[in-house]
């Protein structure tokens, strides 16, 4: 494979290409998705959660609410690069209102709560909900960072999103288990426990990401020290790194562990995540990483069967894979990894990774071992999974739908840019 040297990072990740063109995505299903109303005494744009086979009504959850950042968050990062790809204003007009959502639930902490119930009401409560360092917040995060990147510097939104966004990072770097430097071992496999939630090295990336893009939009010219924030990114860097398989010939060589000894293929952003950070920081050591992960384990993952989960044990220095499941497969399975292989290229110039990418994204087609298209074209409806070969789950919730069109997009803005 290769690897980098400091001259190929002269340049910072750079954001793609703003001309108008046209794009064959069809929004309907997520269209159905959106909904608006008054949210925190602002009038926001949210998502249902979930639309049911077969008539796909729309459904909420009796302990979580109806609305989610979790799914808001990345449906704006849809809307507002469908907008930039085509200048809608449709786009553009449900990507602000989403991001008027995650506005609106920053709680005093710095954090944010992830749902809302039936009547519009914060749930502010709950393990899914509470404003924490969790998935919500880092997706908050890494949606500002995208959003202020896109949206006019004038817009009311971009002020609002860069102060939220100084008192979550604010935060964050107050978090004394983010400065340890302490490990952990389970089944022979040392981790770090520096990380959210000790170990999540898929939490982390999402984190990587979105300071990635601070360190690029802000002059530091607040609170807030930029060599702090760069301090801490080379920290999660090292934790991510550190859960990196290097087992030469096995069947999970490259791959990024996402919790102590567990590998699971949802959230596995970390190698996307590296090549960002590396490129802003100008660090070879992450973009090696990461290429290492997409050049080895991705094939193996091809050419074997692609897997949901699997575990690891190391005894006597010898790497075993156990517990290992197929199934279910989902969309948000595949969305990491073509946005890695997709960055591998941009990088590199090697059209490996092109192809690969393509190869993943087929999944959504039909190449996938149950013979069934996963995002339908003719509806926009991205199903919920594979369940096994002969069993497909058809419901058609946000997530399946926005991590399949978050896909298709990347692919389609990349095969026409070059």
């Amino acid at each position: 494979m290769l690897f980098l040297g400091i001259g190929l990072l002269q340049c910072t990740h750079a954001p793609e290409e703003t001309s108008v063109k046209s794009s064959q995505l069809n929004t309907t299903h997520l269209d159905a998705l959106y909904d608006q109303g008054i949210v925190g005494g602002d009038t926001v744009g949210y998502i249902h959660i979930y639309a049911e086979y077969p008539d796909y009504h729309l459904v909420g959850d009796e302990d979580e609410g109806i609305a989610c950042i979790d799914d808001a968050s990345r449906a704006a990062i849809f809307y507002l690069k469908q907008h930039e790809r085509t200048a809608n204003p449709e786009y553009l007009r449900k990507g602000r209102m989403l991001i008027r959502f995650l506005l609106a639930m920053q709680a005093p902490n710095g954090y944010y709560y992830n749902f809302i119930w039936p009547d519009r009401q914060i749930h502010t409560d709950g393990q899914t909900t509470r404003p924490e360092a969790n998935f919500w917040s880092w997706r908050t995060l890494w949606a500002f960072g995208e959003a202020i990147r896109i949206l006019d510097n004038d817009d009311p939104l971009v002020l609002k999103m860069r102060a939220q966004r100084e008192k979550l990072v604010n935060h964050i770097l107050t978090e004394k288990t983010f400065a340890t430097q302490g490990t952990n071992s389970t089944m022979g496999w040392t981790f770090p426990t520096w990380l959210p939630k000790v170990c999540g090295t898929d939490q982390a990336a999402i984190v990587l990401t979105g300071l990635s893009s601070m360190v690029q939009q802000e002059k530091f010219e607040s609170t807030i020290n930029k060599e702090q924030i760069t301090a801490l990114m080379r920290h999660f860097a090292d934790g991510i790194m550190m859960m990196q398989v290097r087992d030469h010939g096995s069947r999970q060589d490259g791959a990024f562990m996402s919790w102590e000894n567990i590998w699971h293929a949802y959230a596995n952003i970390q190698a996307y995540s590296l090549m960002v950070a590396g490129q802003t920081l100008k660090d070879t050591s992450m973009i090696n990483a990461a290429l290492y992960e997409v050049a080895t384990f991705y094939p193996t993952l091809l050419s074997q069967g692609r897997l949901n989960h699997f575990s690891i044990r190391v005894d006597s220095n010898k790497m075993t894979m156990y517990d290992i499941a197929e199934y279910p497969q989902i969309a948000y399975g595949v969305r990491p990894m073509v946005w890695s292989s997709l960055e591998a290229f941009t990088i590199t110039g090697d059209h490996q990774y092109l192809e690969q990418a393509r190869k993943l994204a087929s999944w959504f087609s039909g190449d996938n071992s149950a013979k069934t298209i996963m995002y339908d074209p003719a509806t926009g409806r991205g199903f919920d999974g594979i369940s096994s070969a002969d069993q497909i789950n058809r419901n058609a919730g946000a997530e399946s739908t926005i991590e399949a069109l978050l896909t298709l997009q990347a692919l389609e803005q990349y095969d026409s840019n070059r």
